[in-house]
């Protein structure tokens, strides 16, 4: 947003001292996301997985001279937002989880669920358990209860969780 408004005459009223503070933060925050996602937890959602795969290719490696380069340059051409229950990479409006879909990042090619967003998924795993006992939600309700319940036990089994923690 700051970035628009330094367009045109507008931009001249901003303090740039703040502007750059503000911008300075954000690197720091995407470094750290980052420097998260290359630990040795488990990452969820289509992006996770592929960071996570790529990160054990030796030859990826070796294009960076160093951890601080590679966090540096994957934090700087990486698109990352938080939606609340991933970390969403998406740099146009390919976003599928902003909806009332949240489940739908699990599957997302960019979407990165790590183990920081366990609970939630536990929690919508839990909720949907009692919605799908209840009585009158319908047929098309039970089936979208148990595509959800289906997608949260994905996400959770790939953070790490027992598949046998995880029946209904």
């Amino acid at each position: 947003t700051l970035g628009y408004a330094m367009e045109g005459s507008w931009g001249q009223h901003l303090d740039l001292e703040l502007y750059n503070d503000i911008q300075a933060e954000l690197e720091d925050i995407k470094l750290g996301i980052v420097d998260n996602w290359l630990g040795d937890g488990p990452l969820a959602g289509g992006y996770g997985r592929a960071f996570k795969q790529g990160q054990r290719e030796p030859q990826n490696l070796l294009i960076f001279k160093d951890h601080a380069s590679m966090l540096k340059s994957i934090a700087e051409s990486t698109a990352i937002r938080s939606n609340g229950h991933a970390w969403c990479t998406a740099d146009n409006a390919d976003c599928v989880g902003n909806t009332l879909e949240r489940t739908r990042c699990g599957n997302c090619n960019n979407a990165v669920i790590g183990p920081r967003h366990t609970h939630i998924y536990q929690r919508l795993y839990d909720d949907l358990k009692e919605l799908l006992h209840c009585p009158d939600i319908g047929e098309g309700g039970r089936q979208r209860v148990e595509r959800d319940l289906n997608r949260c036990r994905d996400v959770l089994i790939q953070l790490g969780m027992a598949p046998e923690a995880l029946i209904v």
